[in-house]
C-alpha cells in the first residue's frame, strides 16, 4: 500500500483541528482506520500497515527518545536501547508529531490554533497514552482493580506499557484522593546558583522532582525540589532499592498531610529515583 500521511488524512476527513477534543479524536482515528479494537494490547503494526509507513527504525539515539526524520515518507527514528514499552510510548508520541505537522501546513495564514513547544509534547505524550491505553478499556479495569502499585504493574503488563506511563494514565483516569510523587537527589535551585560562590558543595538530599495527582486529590500543593527526611519511608526505598509501603505523615512546607504510601525504585534514563503512590488518609 502507497504511504498516506495519517496526519493529513485525519485533516482530510475531519476538518481542521479547532480544539484538544479534535487532537484527540486523531487517536480514534488511528485505531479505527486500522481495524484495532480498543482491548490491549494495542497492536501498532496495524497502523503502519494499514498508511503504508515503514516500521520505525531502531537508532542509537543521544539526546531523544524518538525523531520524526521525514513527515513525507513517515520514516521515524525510535532510541534503540530504550526498553521495548518505552519505545512503544516513543512511537505513539511520533504518530501524534504526525497530526501537529499535518497542521502546521494548513493553519499558514489562518487564524487557527496553534500548538508548539512544551505544550505541543505534553499532547502527543497524552495522545501516546490515549492510544496505547485506550479511556473505555482501561478505565473498567482500573476500577475494578484500584489504585495501587500492583495494579500499575498489571495493567502495564497487559497494555505493553511502561511502569510510570500506566501510573500517570491512572492519575488521568481514576478517581479517589491520589497524587504521583517523583523523587530524585538533587539541590535546590537556590543552593545551584550560589555553587560557584562556595569553597564546599552543599549535600544533595531527595526531592520532588515532578508530580501530578487525580482530580479528587485534596492533599494541597505539593511543592516541586520539597525534600524528603531519611527516616521516611520513601528515603528508605531510595537507600535499600527495594519498594517500602505504609503510613506516613509528610511535611510540604506549608503543613503536614497524612498519607497511605507506597514507594519504589525506579530508574529513568541514567537518573536513580524513587516513585511513590500517596493516597490522603487518617494516620
Amino acid at each position: 500500500m502507497p504511504y498516506r500521511h495519517p496526519g493529513e488524512a485525519y485533516l482530510s476527513r475531519c476538518g481542521a483541528l479547532r480544539s484538544e477534543a479534535d487532537v484527540f479524536g486523531y487517536v480514534e482515528f488511528l485505531r479505527g482506520e486500522s481495524g484495532l479494537i480498543d482491548e490491549p494490547p494495542i497492536d501498532l503494526e496495524c497502523i503502519y500497515r494499514h498508511f503504508g509507513m515503514p516500521t520505525p527504525i531502531r537508532a542509537p539515539l543521544d539526546e531523544q527518545q524518538g525523531i520524526l526524520v521525514d513527515s513525507r515518507t513517515g520514516i521515524i527514528l525510535i532510541k534503540e536501547n530504550d526498553p521495548i514499552v518505552r519505545q512503544r510510548f516513543t512511537e505513539g508520541h511520533e504518530l501524534m508529531e504526525l497530526l501537529f505537522d499535518a497542521h502546521e501546513q494548513v493553519k499558514i495564514g489562518s487564524v487557527l490554533p496553534s500548538w508548539s513547544g512544551e505544550y505541543k509534547e505534553r499532547l502527543c505524550d497524552r495522545g501516546a497514552a490515549d492510544l496505547l491505553m485506550p479511556e473505555s478499556s482501561f478505565l473498567p479495569r482500573l476500577r475494578d482493580l484500584g489504585i495501587c502499585l500492583n495494579t500499575a504493574r498489571s495493567l502495564a503488563n497487559l497494555y505493553q506499557t511502561s511502569l510510570l506511563a500506566t501510573m500517570v494514565r491512572m492519575m488521568q483516569q481514576g478517581c479517589g484522593n491520589y497524587a504521583l510523587v517523583m523523587w530524585h537527589c538533587a539541590l535546590k535551585p537556590r543552593e545551584v546558583k550560589e555553587l560557584s560562590a562556595k569553597e564546599i558543595s552543599p549535600q544533595k538530599k531527595l526531592r520532588v522532582w515532578w508530580r501530578t495527582q487525580t482530580k479528587d486529590w485534596t492533599g494541597g500543593f505539593i511543592p516541586k525540589d520539597k525534600s524528603i527526611p531519611h527516616n521516611s519511608l520513601i528515603s528508605y526505598a531510595y537507600v535499600s532499592g527495594q519498594p517500602y509501603s505504609g503510613k506516613e505523615k509528610i511535611h510540604l512546607g506549608w503543613g503536614f498531610i497524612d498519607c497511605d504510601v507506597e514507594a519504589t525504585p525506579i530508574q529513568i534514563g541514567d537518573k536513580y529515583c524513587v516513585l511513590s503512590l500517596l493516597r490522603l488518609g487518617n494516620v
